[in-house]
């Protein structure tokens, strides 16, 4: 059963990226996470749902929600950043506030200021990368790794369903008119 379903943010609507005007949202099914424990989390019933959501949080300025007791959802004006409440994660939400910056997220440091992508932010907390090159895609994040080494985050936008599916750093900056 799904954390949020079409009924959750009925009154709120889809913003459109000004690069996609016209342009039909694809939408093929449930936004899930794969949990630490093996079991798949779905969070919302539809893309849709989701991208309400952040239509929802971004017209009460809200940063994060709290969805269940171990998953967390965080606005980062564009995009959404879905989390299992792991110690390391939750070690990383105290750390860093994430934000669509320029074309990317980006975690800023709380206490230095200092701006970082996903994969640094993680290694500075505590988390193992496996891996020289950045995570930069659901695929980079979940599918691809062994169970082990799946930091429990997953980026979620208007592309999610598409080839390239959402992106930690886009080719081009997502805009909504």
């Amino acid at each position: 059963m799904a954390l949020f379903d079409s009924t959750d943010f009925s009154t709120y609507t889809v913003d459109v990226p000004s690069s996609e005007a016209g342009n039909t949202l694809t939408d093929n099914g449930n936004v899930s996470i794969i949990k630490s424990d093996g079991s798949t989390q779905i969070v919302f019933n539809s893309l849709e749902t989701a991208l309400k959501c952040l239509n929802f949080m971004n017209a009460r300025n809200q940063y994060y929600i709290i969805a269940g007791d171990d998953i967390t959802i965080v606005n980062c004006q564009t995009k959404l950043l879905i989390l299992e409440n792991t110690f390391i994660n939750q070690k990383m939400l105290n750390s860093y506030v994430f934000s669509y910056h320029g074309k990317k997220i980006i975690g800023i440091n709380r206490n230095l200021s200092k701006m970082m992508n996903l994969t640094d932010a993680l290694s500075s907390v505590g988390f193992k990368v496996n891996s020289n090159t950045p995570f930069n895609t659901n695929l980079d994040l979940e599918t691809n790794l062994s169970e082990s080494d799946r930091p429990r985050v997953k980026v979620i936008d208007w592309f999610y369903f598409t080839s390239q599916g959402s992106m930690l750093s886009d080719t081009s900056q997502i805009i909504f008119s």
